[in-house]
């Protein structure tokens, strides 16, 4: 494994002079423009929308997408020169890291990279190399790696497959550098504009950095972190071809018989990468807005429940994706559960895979006794999605919900039946719910988010 052993500050300090040194560069906005890039793409999956388990292919253009939707149209992106000229520090590698849990496979890499004009050579060889990750840092040797060439002074996308495709099971990182054969030959490594989330300079906007970032500077690779000044935390343009089984699935409980206002737990245990920002255009959208580019967004949920039941249709996020349900009549239902996926290439490509699942619910002794006021449930509760649901409300409703100061910080109506409210906004802690419905008592319950 590659350690890390300058300090941040040390770079910092180092890198205090990139300006002057003309080696670390604002490039406009037209010298990197979205669209045409992407239309040199490989698309690697054309597939439109179906409803069956789905074999995506896909490429990663993350951590361009975060620049490009949280910026205005007229926010360039940076670039820094390799090799780097001061006597300090060598820059020769540049990449980020990428989230994984599960068997992907990696068939290729891509990287946006540009020639210095300067550089006597009209065509410089990149390397692109794939590695395994170990406690946050690149591990040696590279699983594989790709050779391009460089010949334009424009941004530019360098990218191939490998001769055999490879399968990670854990994070990854991918890096580029340049191989220099002429001295005075120089690339431009090009990276978005980050700040971290809790930087004190930058605008809003640009705080979407995640310490992902990776850069090689005199032959240890440290997190791009802090590296260009407090706050910063920008991240080369490196993107993975990836492809991975997306599948929706869900197990719940098996308890028999189900009982009528008895909450059950469903727990969704769809294929990772649906869910991770990363690598869903749907996920990325909910991470990562406001937006402030302007562009048009058309994002469906990623996890939608139907319990058949008639209670409509319940959306989960995707770090909390499971969620407990009670049926409110006996009978036989049948449900589903809906993910969906959104390219990352930005293709419009839609896709969606739907499990299905069947449960039989029984009015069960001591249940059905219950009526008006005392048949109310509320769950879950405790919350960590900030989604609740009251079920079995006798007539129509006022749900109010007051935090431990006696202040009202929510308040809803509800139609006599089952209903939903999104607390997500409200911050962790102790809160009552107040349920005053119409010729009915007032039920208090005490609710907790965490």
């Amino acid at each position: 494994m590659i350690k890390k052993l300058l300090s941040i500050s040390a770079f910092a300090a180092i890198f205090a002079t990139a300006s002057a040194q003309s080696n670390f560069v604002a490039e406009s906005a037209g010298a990197l423009d979205k669209k045409a890039l992407k239309e040199n793409m490989i698309n690697v999956n054309s597939s439109t929308e179906k409803t069956s388990t789905i074999l995506v292919g896909d490429t990663l253009w993350y951590n361009f997408n975060k620049h490009y939707y949280r910026n205005p149209g007229g926010t360039g992106f940076f670039t820094v020169r390799s090799p780097y000229q001061s006597s300090a520090v060598t820059l020769d590698r540049f990449g980020c890291k990428f989230q994984n849990n599960g068997s992907l496979t990696i068939s290729g890499l891509e990287a946006i990279v540009s020639r210095q004009a300067s550089s006597p050579s009209q065509s410089i060889t990149v390397r692109v190399l794939l590695y395994n990750v170990s406690a946050g840092m690149p591990v040696l040797p590279a699983l594989d790696s790709i050779t391009a060439v460089v010949t334009g002074t424009a941004a530019a996308i360098l990218g191939g497959n490998f001769t055999t495709p490879k399968v990670v099971t854990g994070d990854y990182a991918v890096m580029y550098r340049p191989v220099i054969s002429v001295a005075g030959d120089t690339i431009r490594a090009w990276m978005n504009n980050a700040y971290t989330s809790t930087a004190t300079t930058g605008t809003s906007a640009q705080k979407y950095g995640e310490s992902m970032g990776l850069t090689r500077a005199s032959g240890n690779v440290v997190t791009m972190t802090g590296t260009f000044g407090a706050g910063t935390d920008y991240e080369f343009l490196v993107m993975p071809r990836v492809g991975f089984q997306a599948t929706a699935a869900q197990t719940s409980s098996t308890v028999s018989p189900y009982c009528t206002n008895n909450p059950y737990t469903f727990n969704n245990t769809s294929s990772y990468w649906l869910g991770n920002r990363q690598y869903n255009l749907n996920q990325f959208y909910r991470a990562w807005r406001p937006f402030t580019n302007t562009v048009t967004i058309a994002a469906d949920s990623v996890y939608t429940w139907n319990f058949g039941d008639g209670t409509g249709n319940f959306y989960t996020t995707a770090g909390n994706p499971n969620i407990n349900h009670a049926y409110a009549t006996a009978g036989t239902f049948n449900g589903t559960l809906t993910a969906k996926y959104q390219r990352m290439v930005d293709s419009g490509v839609k896709l969606q895979d739907v499990a299905n699942f069947s449960k039989t619910v029984s009015t069960c002794a001591g249940i059905q006794s219950l009526s008006g006021m005392d048949a109310v449930i509320l769950y879950p509760n405790p919350s960590n999605i900030g989604l609740v649901n009251i079920a079995n409300l006798p007539s129509e409703s006022t749900i109010e919900v007051v935090n431990m100061l006696g202040q009202t910080v929510f308040k809803d109506k509800a139609n006599a039946g089952n209903y939903s409210a999104d607390l997500s906004s409200l911050s962790n802690g102790s809160y009552f719910v107040k349920i005053n419905a119409v010729n009915e008592k007032t039920k208090i319950v005490k609710l907790i988010l965490n």
